[in-house]
Formats: C-alpha cells, sequence, structure tokens
C-alpha cells in the first residue's frame, strides 16, 4: 500500500454521496498507518430529498458509533439533517458547564436523536458536531 494510489475514480464515479463515503471509509479503515482496528470516523455532507416534504435539505452521514470503517457497510453510518445539528450549537453554549467530559457534552449527545434524517437508527458518534462544519453540502 506504501506509495500505491489505492483510489479508484472510475468505481467512484458511479457510486452516491452514501456509498462514495462509505468506499472512502473502507479504504482509511484498510489502511493501519492511519486508522487503528474499530476506530476512526468518516463523513459526507449531501442534499438529499426530505421525505415528508419533499424538499432538498442538507444531510450530514457521518459513522456511528461503534464498528470498524474497513468493514463499515451503510448501515454503519448515522443521518442527520444538518441544519439541527448545527442549531445544537446554541443549546450547548447555552450550558453553564461546558467541555469534554462533562455533563452538558452528556446533554448535547442525548439530542442528536431528534436530529435523525430518514428514521436512521445508527446511533451518531459523540464527535458528530466536529463534522457539522459551516461548509455547505455538495
Amino acid at each position: 500500500m506504501h506509495g500505491e494510489p489505492i483510489w479508484d475514480e472510475g468505481r467512484a464515479a458511479g457510486l452516491g454521496p452514501l456509498e462514495r463515503l462509505v468506499y472512502r471509509s473502507n479504504l482509511l479503515g484498510s489502511d493501519r498507518r492511519i486508522t487503528n482496528t474499530g476506530g476512526g470516523n468518516t463523513s459526507t455532507k449531501a442534499r438529499e430529498r426530505d421525505p415528508l416534504t419533499g424538499a432538498e435539505v442538507e444531510v450530514l452521514w457521518v459513522k456511528g458509533s461503534g464498528g470498524d470503517l474497513r468493514t463499515a457497510g451503510p448501515g454503519h453510518f448515522a443521518s442527520l439533517y444538518l441544519d439541527r445539528l448545527r442549531g445544537l450549537e446554541a443549546v450547548y453554549a447555552a450550558d453553564g458547564e461546558r467541555g469534554p467530559k462533562t455533563a452538558a457534552e452528556d446533554r448535547l449527545v442525548s439530542l442528536y436523536p431528534h436530529c435523525t434524517f430518514g428514521l436512521n437508527p445508527r446511533a451518531a458518534s459523540i464527535d458528530t458536531p466536529l463534522h457539522a462544519s459551516s461548509r455547505p453540502a455538495a
């Protein structure tokens, strides 16, 4: 794997956003110089059709808790409405005891299910807000 490109643009070209994320995640997870077994986290932002309104919305697909990037499939990724997830920033900012390993962090994680897109049962990673930058979905 050293020095040899492993990305196959021909294979990736026909994939949708989630499938392309799975492909990229599997490649990253297979390279032990980058990702520990069972570790790692990847995400992508995509425009999807809201199942209720039919409107196009921004969705964050992020590897859920548990699992291995090397073997992750589509069912290993949580999907969240990006605007709702970004709205949690104000909730967190209003909490008095912010920071890693605090009750505020636990309260924030407990709100992730309210951001779920498409009735996806996969639990979002605690690191999900790190993937919700303000860069728009492709």
